[in-house]
This record gives structure tokens, C-alpha cells and sequence, in this order.
């Protein structure tokens, strides 16, 4: 009776790539045949040969492939492609225009506190102190002329349908502390009402609630700083859609503020 054929296993890595000689025969105490084990399988042997192709393709690829013929018209070609496709990549900003009271007006109402004379140019007006100053400079870098602005990152449209996000200029942070803590200091006339930041942040949502672009997403698209912690606290949750720009989360609730929309920004402390 014939026997069945064996069949034939497929090659393996070992059978091309031997890392050692194969173990001698032993024989076997319960058989009068002897028979041989098959060489213990390294696992560097599949690592070796992946090795070898890799080299050989590496090999294959710097010796065959072409380099880039990089000239003076295709290299002001491709500076000219990637300044093009950086600029549109640029986030677009629009500005809003607010009264003055919620920009200039709280520098001279801070000054006013503290028996500062009133000053008639506005570029005369110097922000006070450096701890929560980013209101002051984020609002003095969107005012340069456009030729002093192709290193930043953003880039001011104004026309309001241009933009990605519109930016609230209100100095929030400085407001809160235009009155002196130390009242004896003040320093009001009788014919001047005191200045109130309350009242200021109800004014300054009157006014933004009624502009179109607001209404439109509900404030989601707009961008409002309040550096210091408690920096619109009487107004949080009328602009807590908003992107805010702070300097920590610690007075703010998890409905109002997260790192999801929102952004902290480094402070210099006086």
C-alpha cells in the first residue's frame, strides 16, 4: 500500500539566513530508530532579513532617485507660494470700533482717579502698569498699519464679513481697578460722577448684545480679554460663550470658561 505523500513546507528565514548549526541528533530510549529535533527558530532571524531588504531599498533609492533641481526662479517661485498660502492661512480679525469710554476712556478715567490731567490727544495716553497689559497691547498691535504687521499671526479685516473672529476691545481688566483701593485717594470733582466698572461691563453688553454680528452666533465667534481674575465678573455669563483670554481659570466656573475655547495668556506681574 502506498504511503501519502508529505507535504512540503514553505521555506523559512532560517533556511537562508542560518545563525547556527543545527543541534546533533539524540537518540530516543523508547525507539530502536534514531530521529533528529528540528533547530530551535530564533527570533532574530525574521529581524535580519527585514534588515537586509530595508538596506537594499535604501540603497536602491540613492542610487536611482533624482534630486530636486532647486534654481533662483523656482526658489522665489516656491518663498512666493508659501507667503501666499501663509497668509491665508491667517486667522482674520475684525476689531470692533467701541466708544471710547471702554477703551481710551478707562486709561484717563485711572489717571482722573488719581489727580492726573486730562490729556486731549489719545496717543498721548500711556496704559499704567504691566501686570495685566496684554488688553492694552493686543488692542496697540491691531492698530499698526498692515505694512508693520506681516510677522503676526493674525491679520485685522475691516469689513466684518471677512472675518473668523471679532475682538472686544474693552480694557476689562484695567476698569476693575480705576478707582483706588484707598478712597481717601481719589481724587473726583463735584461736577464728575465716580467712575464704576459695574456699570461700565452693564454698558459695554448693552452696546454688544445689539450688534448683528453678535446676534448672529450668540458671541461664539467673538473674542473678549479679561485678564485679571475678576475681570468681568458681573457680566461672566452674558460672554462666557465667548473665546476669553485669561490668566488662570481659578474664579471662573466650569460653564464658563475651559480650555477647550479658551486661551491663557502669561502676565508680567508689577
Amino acid at each position: 500500500m502506498n504511503s501519502r505523500p508529505k507535504l512540503r513546507s514553505p521555506p523559512l528565514a532560517s533556511d537562508f539566513f542560518p545563525s547556527s548549526p543545527p543541534s546533533p541528533p539524540q537518540s530516543s530510549h523508547n525507539s530502536k530508530t534514531s530521529t533528529s529535533k528540528m533547530p530551535r527558530k530564533s527570533l532574530l532571524r525574521p529581524t535580519l532579513a527585514i534588515t537586509c531588504l530595508l538596506a537594499l531599498f535604501t540603497i536602491y533609492s540613492f542610487l536611482f532617485s533624482t534630486p530636486p533641481n532647486y534654481t533662483a526662479n523656482t526658489s522665489i517661485k516656491q518663498y512666493n507660494h508659501v507667503s501666499s498660502s501663509d497668509a491665508s492661512k491667517k486667522v482674520r480679525i475684525y476689531m470692533y470700533d467701541l466708544p471710547r469710554r471702554f477703551t481710551y476712556g478707562v486709561i484717563e478715567s485711572y489717571a482722573a482717579a488719581r489727580g492726573g490731567v486730562p490729556v486731549e490727544n489719545d496717543a498721548l495716553l500711556k496704559y499704567p502698569g504691566n501686570q495685566h497689559s496684554a488688553e492694552w497691547y493686543l488692542f496697540s498691535d491691531l492698530n499698526r498699519p498692515s505694512e508693520e504687521r506681516f510677522d503676526s499671526a493674525v491679520t485685522r479685516v475691516m469689513d466684518p464679513e471677512e472675518a473668523d473672529l471679532f475682538y472686544v476691545p474693552f480694557f476689562s481688566s484695567l476698569s476693575l481697578v480705576v478707582n483706588p483701593i484707598r478712597p481717601a485717594t481719589l481724587n473726583v470733582s463735584h461736577d464728575r460722577t465716580a467712575y464704576s466698572d459695574e456699570q461700565t461691563q452693564e454698558d459695554l453688553m448693552e452696546w454688544l448684545e445689539e450688534q448683528v454680528y453678535w446676534k448672529r452666533n450668540n458671541g461664539w465667534d467673538h473674542v473678549i480679554i479679561c485678564q485679571d481674575p475678576n475681570a468681568l465678573f458681573k457680566v461672566i455669563d452674558r460672554v462666557k460663550n465667548g473665546v476669553l483670554l485669561v490668566s488662570d481659570f481659578g474664579r471662573l466656573a466650569r460653564n464658563q470658561a475651559s480650555l477647550v475655547k479658551d486661551v491663557i495668556m502669561p502676565y508680567s506681574p508689577d
